[in-house]
């Protein structure tokens, strides 16, 4: 977990988590709830690489599928 946090910084994961403190300090010195748990919400992403923005989250892998086995298909001449 610790490299999840320690790790893998780059300057749009800071930008990110920059904002996220933001938006957390605003809610926090204006009072208004939604706007702290929408900074926490957009702190807590980057903190942990979490999202699409972070390696290979979004990306699905494809496995082929090997189990089962190749027919001849048969093709009939139409005239």
């Amino acid at each position: 977990m610790t490299d999840r946090i320690f790790k893998n910084w780059n300057l749009f994961r800071a930008l990110r988590l920059g904002i996220g403190l933001f938006f957390l300090t605003d809610g926090i010195l204006s009072g208004i709830w939604p706007m702290m748990a929408f900074g926490l919400f957009f702190t807590v992403l980057p903190l942990f690489n979490l999202g699409c923005c972070g390696t290979a989250n979004c990306a699905s892998t494809i496995k082929p599928n090997t189990d089962s086995e190749e027919e001849d298909v048969v093709f009939e001449e139409i005239k």
